[in-house]
């Protein structure tokens, strides 16, 4: 029975001398005189009955009280003051108006805290405007009215009234006098100086400064970045900075998305900031869209070459059928090159036995050959067909989508799949490795999981349409075509075939050659516009490749691969046979003093770029062999190792050597 009386927590005081039986009535009186027991309420008049303050109780009376009714805190109390508490619709808007200084509304945390603290002021001064209900709710002393006050205020349910208005008698009644006074009101709570930090000096030279260290791709810590101010500020008599400033002024957006892209690379900037288009799919039809792509299979075989060994090397190579999500084509093998994606479309065009109207298809090597875009050119349809190789990390091929679900709903849930990736983070999504190993006996081989792969697309195809929830992929493809241009297989896709050599061979500044049955070989890289490509020259002369090629087709191109860490076969290039040139001029062809000009003024080009290469190098630090000259002079006058602080001093000087 515990209640508020002039806002203090109380109980009857009936309970100590009466039912308790702790003291007399005479002992009670005596205790409140003497400030032992403080009475919040007078027991004078009928009906009226006497309550003293419970958290001025004696403590072993504070104990009983608390064993006998229970935790206040848990205990339903009224506290009087929250009878004048109202809503505020002005103060709500106006916090919900409100806006930082960079633009940014508050949080809506923080807009229920700011009118909260609002409509208890106002029924604080409903209260006080209203001399009885002030006498009765917080007593006749005026000395006593904000103690009262205070601990009203302090007493509220915090999980009903979420405010933050101070607990200090005096530092509330300031603050309500500064909330009713002409100048207050709801904009006491904004804090004056509101989004005014360190970060207002940040502009000019220090604003480049700080936003180019981190954009580093060495990624400095922002402890570090402002290390690395420090040590320049004085000279450049720069305004000190604290780290909060400079995590504001860096998480800017318009700075953020700048460090994203130059710090994280272009992957993570498209994740964040690449605006993307919807398409139209509302004219689909089965065969209108094929996508082909190519990816790890998720599923852990024998090792043949290493016997009782686990590895997961297998690739697989999807042809999807866009509008069904049907899978009309795919290959299995241990690489993703031009054959494999042979395979997958020989299989897709003898299940459609037509030609798609849009092909894409992602940026591998294998897909951008001359063979393979003669092949493409050659099953898209005659009449508006068309096809291309998705934007490098754009992430917008419906294919990557298919491959995904693909995965989660049928290649993962098979008992020795190795999850998704290695770089998710789930645990759903990554493989028991204790389980798998456990039962690494039971493995199949990669032939076995040929039939595997089989189900696996069986499945795929059986399984329910998603905007089709009553049809499958199977019977989706199985759908209208408005429109249908047949395609009849041609004999090269039966005849390619391609041979690997055995030793890596290196490529050197006059090209690769090669020897194949007793017959030498040059080629060399060229780039789409059919001219040596000074790039891959720059980045690949002395790298060792593994040259595969076609027999037939040695005068088309041969495949310029390595190795990754894992000691998968990745493809790098393709070279072309080395172009030879006539140097008698009555002997030359039309066009070809152009092409020896061309690739004559390979080497001057190259030995240019690789000059300014290395002036640049020296003039952004500082490093040549002049300066290197100069040092050394300089030591040996003064016959010993200058600090950098000495020799600065003394370049500052003059010296007659």
């Amino acid at each position: 029975m515990y209640e508020f009386h002039n806002n203090i927590l109380s109980i009857p005081a009936r309970l100590i001398y009466e039912e308790w039986g702790f003291m007399s009535f005479n002992t009670y009186g005596s205790y409140c005189k003497r400030g032992k027991l403080i009475r919040t309420k007078e027991g004078r008049g009928a009906g009226n009955e006497a309550f003293v303050s419970f958290y001025d109780l004696p403590q072993n009376i504070k104990n009983y009280c608390i064993e006998k009714l229970g935790n206040p805190k848990e205990s339903i109390v009224k506290n009087q003051l929250e009878n004048y508490i109202f809503p505020d619709k002005e103060a709500i808007q106006f916090f919900a108006r409100h806006r930082k200084p960079d633009g940014k509304p508050l949080s809506e945390e923080k807009q229920r805290e700011k009118a909260t603290n609002a409509i208890i002021l106002n029924a604080i001064q409903m209260v006080i405007k209203d001399r009885s209900a002030l006498s009765k709710i917080f007593g006749r002393k005026q000395t006593n009215v904000w103690k009262n006050i205070s601990e009203a205020v302090n007493a509220l349910d915090t999980d009903k009234w979420q405010h933050s208005l101070p607990g200090n008698p005096r530092i509330l009644q300031r603050r309500y006098n500064e909330y009713i006074s002409k100048e207050g009101g709801y904009k006491i709570f904004i804090h004056k100086g509101e989004g005014a930090s360190n970060a207002t000096k940040i502009k000019g030279d220090i604003a480049d400064f700080l936003l180019a260290q981190y954009c580093l791709p060495i990624k400095l810590s922002i402890p570090m970045v402002l290390f690395r101010y420090n040590e320049v500020r004085e000279e450049n008599n720069w305004e000190p900075l604290t780290e909060a400033a400079v995590y504001n002024f860096l998480y800017k957006p318009e700075n953020e998305r700048i460090w994203t892209l130059a710090r994280h690379g272009k992957e993570a900037w498209s994740r964040k900031y690449k605006h993307t288009l919807t398409r139209d799919k509302s004219d689909w039809f089965p065969n209108c869209y094929w996508g082909i792509d190519g990816t790890k299979l998720d599923w852990i075989h024998f090792d043949e070459e290493k016997k009782s060994k686990m590895a997961a090397k297998l690739k697989i190579d999807v042809m999807f059928d866009v509008y069904s999500e049907k899978i009309i084509g795919w290959s299995l093998g241990f690489t993703e090159n031009f054959v494999e994606h042979f395979k997958a479309i020989k299989m897709a065009i003898n299940e459609s036995q037509c030609k798609p109207y849009y092909l894409t298809y992602d940026n591998q090597g294998g897909h951008k050959t001359a063979r393979m875009q003669e092949l493409y050119s050659s099953i898209v349809a005659t009449d508006g067909g068309t096809h291309h190789p998705n934007k490098a990390n754009e992430h917008n091929s419906p294919v990557e989508q298919l491959f995904k679900r693909l995965q989660q709903q049928v290649i993962n849930k098979f008992w020795f799949s190795d999850g998704q990736s290695v770089k998710v983070r789930r645990d759903d999504n990554r493989m028991n490795e204790d389980f798998i190993k456990e039962n690494k006996d039971l493995l199949m081989t990669t032939t076995q999981l040929l039939r595997a792969w089989e189900l696996a697309v069986k499945k795929w195809n059986e399984g329910k349409h998603p905007q089709f929830a009553t049809e499958s992929r199977n019977e989706v493809y199985q759908h209208e075509m408005p429109m249908r241009e047949d395609l009849n297989l041609w004999d090269i896709m039966d005849k390619m075939w391609i041979s690997e050599s055995q030793k890596p061979i290196t490529y050197k500044a006059n090209g690769l050659k090669i020897s194949i049955a007793n017959e030498d070989y040059e080629f060399e890289v060229l780039d789409g516009n059919g001219n040596i490509d000074l790039e891959f020259r720059r980045k690949n002369i002395g790298n060792k490749f593994i040259v595969r090629y076609d027999p037939d087709f040695l005068d088309g191109y041969v495949q310029l691969c390595m190795r990754d860490v894992e000691g998968n076969i990745i493809h790098v290039a393709n070279a072309e046979p080395k172009r030879n040139h006539q140097n008698i001029p009555a002997l030359m062809k039309p066009g070809d003093k152009e092409k020896w000009a061309n690739d004559h003024a390979v080497k001057k080009i190259e030995f240019e770029r690789d000059k300014e290469a290395v002036e640049n190098l020296m003039n952004r630090t500082g490093i040549t062999p002049q300066r290197e000259i100069e040092d050394q002079e300089l030591e040996i006058k003064m016959q010993r190792t200058l600090s950098k602080d000495e020799r600065l001093k003394l370049e500052s000087q003059e010296y007659d050597f």
